[in-house]
């Protein structure tokens, strides 16, 4: 391995590892997180429960790989995040070995690189919630789908069946709505309509997945009734697609403008790539009904988040790797060169523009962070430093290629090192050491007027929301209005206190 090489992936491994690290966020991490806990504190790992309450917008899988992590390696960050880190590394395998399964050109270790340098993938890599499993399923599903429908083996249908079940114990319908529906626009637009229809009758598959999924959906059943069951199968599910949850809305427009900044480095490869594609190639037309499936059926979803667009973004992967095939061997171009140092020149401004227009009457945010820890002279230097770097390699016309993923990499590393944990600490350090401070305590802690799950998670309690005079209470200095009775503090942190009603 030549040392360029060498140095590449030094760049790649110390961008990635901070992200094990990083502090938990709210909602849904502090969520999992907390529920997660929770079930190993109490034992019972088959119903997800955060403080008294159901959680059930995901089904028990996640909890599940969460809960042997902590037990593993303990209560902290990088036990939440080491399960999805590794689901992320198997996910990039698979694919890439089912690329170069087809395509021998195609080398496992470069198809890998392309997908661990894209943002999306690196942002969803690390995060302690279902996503990083769920593609994994999604993606060996649709590995086993492409494969049916190239040599109608039913083996492959087993295998389908198997990622279909565990990716529903994940996500619920989601794999299913996905899967199903590319398979049906792929076999009929290649006149394989039949393969289908043999694939949905064939009563084996549905045997193997009923058995993984109806042993907890009947254990959950008998336990707390169906309604909770609908719920999480239909509420979380078709009402995300009917109704914007959590005011995640937007318009039809917004994966269009989400799509450049999860493969930012690579946006222009990517265009390119559409010129080039190859539709009477079997894969390459597997791969892009995937992905403009995808595209389009979360264009028309009320609720949208920019991790959905993730669920189709492993095919790009495929497109990008055919770029750089081609371009192999030559130099950037000037516009290429440009086009990167844009890129570092708004990385260099991201701390800047924070400081200026985050709202200063937002609660939710610690200025303190801003003004007390965030170095703004050593982010300068750092990120000038390697904008020299990158303008030096672009001179000695380096091999474009490792151009462009050594700019990525060390995009990604800026990330890990500075951008990701100002922006945790922003909204969360406070939270975090107030929680640490009353770690394991014995007494009852509220949270009132707020949904700050990852409280629980540091301080190692049930998560509980309310107001009681015989509790500690968590809340926010701008919610204190709300309060009727005295109260004495027991402890403050940035915008956060821990108080205690006074009986009267």
């Amino acid at each position: 391995m030549s040392l360029k090489n060498n140095f590449f992936y030094l760049v790649l491994f110390a961008a990635y590892t901070p992200l094990l690290f990083l502090g938990i966020t709210d909602l849904d991490e502090g969520a999992f997180s907390s529920t997660s806990l929770q079930m190993l504190r109490e034992k019972q790992f088959l119903i997800p429960y955060l403080g008294d309450e159901l959680r059930l917008e995901k089904p028990i899988l996640t909890y599940i790989f969460q809960s042997i992590s902590i037990f593993v390696f303990g209560i902290s960050e990088f036990s939440l995040r080491f399960p999805s880190m590794v689901a992320t590394f198997v996910w990039g395998f698979v694919f890439s070995k089912f690329i170069f399964s087809f395509k021998n050109d195609f080398k496992i270790t470069s198809v890998l690189n392309i997908f661990l340098l894209l943002p999306g993938i690196f942002l969803m890599s690390s995060v302690a919630t279902a996503d990083a499993f769920l593609n994994l399923f999604i993606t060996l599903a649709m590995i086993s789908i492409y494969r049916f429908c190239e040599n109608e083996s039913e083996e492959e249908l087993v295998r389908c069946s198997v990622w279909i079940g565990l990716g529903f114990l994940t996500k619920g319908l989601t794999i299913i709505a996905i899967c199903g529906a590319v398979f049906f626009i792929f076999s009929t637009i290649t006149k394989k309509f039949n393969k289908f229809l043999a694939a949905i009758l064939s009563i084996k598959p549905w045997l193997i997945f009923f058995t993984i999924t109806l042993p907890w959906l009947s254990y959950v059943y008998l336990k707390i009734g169906l309604e909770p069951l609908s719920y999480m199968f239909f509420g979380q599910s078709f009402g995300r697609y009917t109704t914007a949850f959590e005011n995640h809305d937007g318009m039809f427009y917004y994966y269009f403008l989400v799509l450049p900044f999860v493969i930012l480095t690579f946006f222009p490869d990517f265009v390119r790539s559409l010129f080039k594609l190859n539709l009477k190639d079997n894969l390459e037309k597997f791969l892009f009904t995937w992905l403009i499936f995808v595209f389009v059926f979360f264009s028309f979803s009320t609720t949208k988040l920019p991790h959905y667009l993730i669920y189709g973004l492993v095919p790009i992967v495929f497109f990008l790797q055919k770029i750089f095939l081609i371009d192999r061997e030559r130099a950037p171009t000037i516009l290429e060169n440009i086009y990167q140092l844009l890129i570092w020149i708004m990385l260099l401004g991201i701390p800047y523009a924070l400081i200026a227009f985050l709202p200063r009457d937002n609660f939710d945010i610690s200025y303190s962070i801003l003004e007390d820890t965030f170095n703004q002279s050593l982010y300068l230097s750092i990120v000038s430093f390697i904008i020299l770097f990158l303008i030096v390699l672009a001179i000695a016309r380096v091999e474009v290629n490792f151009f462009k993923k050594i700019s990525a990499a060390f995009f990604l590393l800026i990330l890990s090192v500075k951008i990701l944990p100002l922006i945790v600490d922003l909204q969360q350090k406070d939270l975090r050491e107030l929680g640490k401070k009353y770690a394991n305590t014995k007494e009852k802690i509220l949270a009132y007027k707020i949904n700050k799950p990852s409280f629980s998670f540091y301080a190692n309690v049930d998560y509980h929301r309310g107001l009681e005079s015989n509790a500690i209470i968590l809340t926010r200095t701008d919610k204190l209005k709300f309060l009727e009775n005295e109260f004495e503090i027991l402890d403050t942190q940035g915008n956060y206190l821990l108080i205690k009603i006074i009986d009267e």
